[in-house]
């Protein structure tokens, strides 16, 4: 039973009575909050590649859509930062930034978002491969949709009982290595840059001496540039250029 005399007489409504019940119930069970305004779940759950309509409507969409996800994203750092700064009272902000860096990573939030069965209120175009990068949008849209309803203190409720207290283990982020190639790829594809490159530059020295420069780029747009004695470290090292330049690492 609902705890009925907490509710408005729309969350009743919709929990009871409304066409979308169903679907209010399913944001209930993973949010443990009756909503309000359903439609903003629908916009945060709703991928531009499901709707059937003009282009103008997909655009709207995806806008609004990406709007929350902006909102979501930003909220969840912003707890995350907070949680943090308690945790670990005397750590620097160095340690701090790259723990929520780990914790908000793509991977990560994918990984959430299915765990909550979010997942499976998505809609978007059945045919053809998936991006997961489409499960951690979601995941912040859907925060973004909670803290526009309910506001900020059950937003941020939602994020410790049912994203870091059951799914985020601190001492296995701190020991995690951060991969600078991945956080670049996130942000490329965050950011809707297009298509991420690593290219062999240069090589030099033979043997075990062997140097390789490699930039990073999209497009003719070179982002970073790093050396290393194998391909992949550095690849590494021209990723955390690209960061650093692109102002995503202090």
């Amino acid at each position: 039973m609902l705890p009925v005399g907490l509710l408005s007489p729309k969350q009743i409504y919709n929990y009871y009575f409304s066409k979308d019940r169903a679907f209010v119930r399913e944001i209930k069970e993973i949010s443990g909050y009756v909503p309000k305004e359903v439609f903003l779940y629908y916009l945060a759950l709703t991928h531009s590649s499901s709707i059937k309509k003009s282009r103008k409507e997909i655009d709207v969409a995806r806008e609004c859509n990406e709007r929350l996800e902006f909102l979501g994203d930003s909220i969840l750092d912003s707890v995350i930062a907070e949680y943090l700064f308690k945790i670990y009272p005397l750590k620097d902000e160095g340690f701090l930034t790259e723990m929520r860096s780990k914790i908000v990573n793509r991977k990560s939030l994918n990984k959430i978002c299915k765990k909550l069965n979010i997942d499976m209120l998505i809609q978007h175009r059945q045919s053809g491969s998936v991006n997961e990068s489409m499960y951690g949008d979601a995941l912040e849209a859907f925060i973004g949709a909670i803290y526009l309803d309910l506001g900020y203190k059950r937003t941020k409720m939602f994020i410790h009982k049912r994203i870091l207290e059951p799914h985020i283990q601190l001492r296995k982020v701190e020991h995690q290595v951060i991969s600078y190639k991945n956080k670049l790829i996130e942000y490329v594809q965050k950011t809707k840059m297009g298509l991420l490159e690593f290219e062999v530059v240069g090589e030099n020295g033979d043997g075990r001496n062997k140097i390789f420069r490699i930039q990073a780029k999209v497009g003719k747009k070179v982002l970073g540039v790093g050396e290393g004695k194998n391909k992949k470290s550095a690849e590494q090292s021209a990723s955390e250029n690209a960061l650093v330049k692109l102002k995503e690492l202090s």
